[in-house]
């Protein structure tokens, strides 16, 4: 059966503070985040330091396998220092 309908994108503007980090990704990444909160605490402990990851610290957070989830991952986040 053909999947559900999406809800369209919306756009928002925010004020960004210290600490802040605004992340945007592909559904790859988006969909294990949405669904698994293991996830979401595991990211939220690596990338709240004050100062974000290294590149390769970054992409290795980025592809921790998740069961259930096996599509491409695409994320690129900003840092409000």
């Amino acid at each position: 059966p053909p999947e559900p309908p999406r809800e369209p994108f919306r756009f928002r503007a925010s004020l960004a503070w210290p600490g802040d980090t605004l992340l945007m990704c592909t559904a790859g990444l988006a969909d294990p985040l949405r669904g698994e909160s293991e996830l979401c605490a595991h990211l939220a402990r690596r990338w709240s330091d004050p100062t974000p990851p290294g590149l390769a610290a970054f992409l290795a957070d980025a592809q921790v396998r998740v069961k259930g989830y096996a599509d491409d991952r695409t994320a690129a986040a900003v840092w409000e220092a």
